[in-house]
């Protein structure tokens, strides 16, 4: 009879113990809106990773960041790739609902879609979210703490922000005095990123009113999509002066067609990105500025911000990819552009 007792009282306490429910073993982690997860305190955590993609640099960059730290902590990862399509990314949001994972890191192709999933949805389930790059729930062009939406534990990023690439713009305002003719080569329009450049422009026009955009050309953000757009934009434009792109990727599609039309040099290229090609441009002289865009960092610290929560610390809303907190008004790492003056110790993080 005892032993009966016994076995019905380990039964009633692992029953209590049941999804979404903390053990004596948890970490009660506060993740804002009244909400706290509750996140194994020990042994290694089941993990997440959702990108946008994976068929270029910049994702690649993201990927080996996230798996260089879940390997550091002996936790399990698995990778999902979005495919640059939010129905596809929604979809596994919701399938790895039911699969058993502490936490997720969330890469979002479209941040409204995404929202309630990761907001509500995820904690409820006692899945601690982090979010990087681009924020969630209409909150992609703020900045600081704004970025971060309640329900997750933190936002990491602040480099895709409008006014972290008004940043570039500034910088090119500044050093072209005068009445000047400036092409833009960006990404697909309905992209969250995207509208973020165009809210930089947006600013930038008010500054600089002398210089004139006379050709916005839409990519995929890739190099032989900027290719294919860069020709009939430096043809019908002779007079351009100036080249804004929106990723180092387009950077290198514009090259080329500026070279082949004798153009290369009398078309100054202002860029965001920091890729190792870009590096290699800004120190031949072929690209005057190009952004900082630190995304292995990213990833690995949106991975480590999930470690510091199960190990009891006070984790900021929003940190920088190099893991210091966001602070309004100020660059989102250091340096964050990059010129001749400083490219000799800057290391890339894509190639």
């Amino acid at each position: 009879m005892k032993k009966i007792s016994t076995l019905r009282a380990l039964l009633l306490s692992a029953a209590l113990v049941g999804p979404g429910l903390a053990s004596a073993q948890d970490v009660q982690v506060d993740v804002g809106g009244g909400m706290t997860v509750a996140v194994p305190a020990t042994g290694p955590l089941k993990i997440a990773f959702f990108s946008e993609g994976t068929n270029n640099s910049a994702m690649q960059a993201s990927i080996d960041g996230a798996t260089q730290a879940a390997k550091e902590l002996g936790w399990e990862i698995e990778v999902f790739d979005g495919k640059f399509d939010p129905v596809t990314q929604a979809n596994q949001l919701e399938n790895a609902l039911t699969r058993d994972y502490d936490a997720w890191v969330l890469k979002a192709v479209e941040g409204n879609i995404m929202c309630d999933i990761a907001t509500r949805d995820a904690p409820e389930k006692g899945v601690l979210v982090v979010t990087a790059v681009l924020s969630i729930c209409g909150r992609g062009a703020n900045e600081g703490d704004e970025l971060w939406s309640p329900g997750t534990l933190a936002y990491i990023g602040g480099a895709e922000t409008p006014m972290a690439f008004f940043q570039v713009l500034d910088r090119m305002g500044a050093e072209n005095p005068g009445p000047q003719k400036l092409g833009v080569i960006t990404g697909p329009e309905l992209n969250p990123i995207t509208k973020n450049h165009e809210a930089a422009l947006e600013m930038f026009k008010a500054k600089y009113t002398e210089i004139e955009i006379i050709a916005v050309a839409r990519t995929d953000y890739s190099t032989p999509s900027a290719l294919e757009e860069a020709g009939p934009m430096v043809q019908a434009n002779p007079d351009m002066t100036l080249a804004y792109t929106a990723f180092s990727n387009l950077a290198m599609g514009l090259v080329p067609v500026l070279e082949q039309a004798g153009r290369l040099g009398s078309v100054k290229i202002y860029d965001n990105g920091a890729t190792a090609r870009a590096i290699d441009a800004i120190k031949d002289g072929t690209i005057e500025v190009s952004s900082a865009n630190r995304l292995k960092s990213n990833a690995y610290n949106a991975v480590m911000a999930i470690d510091r929560a199960r190990r009891g610390e006070a984790v900021p809303r929003a940190i920088g990819d190099l893991g210091a907190p966001l602070v309004p008004g100020t660059p989102p790492t250091e340096p964050y552009l990059i010129d001749t003056a400083n490219v000799a110790g800057f290391t890339p993080e894509i190639e």
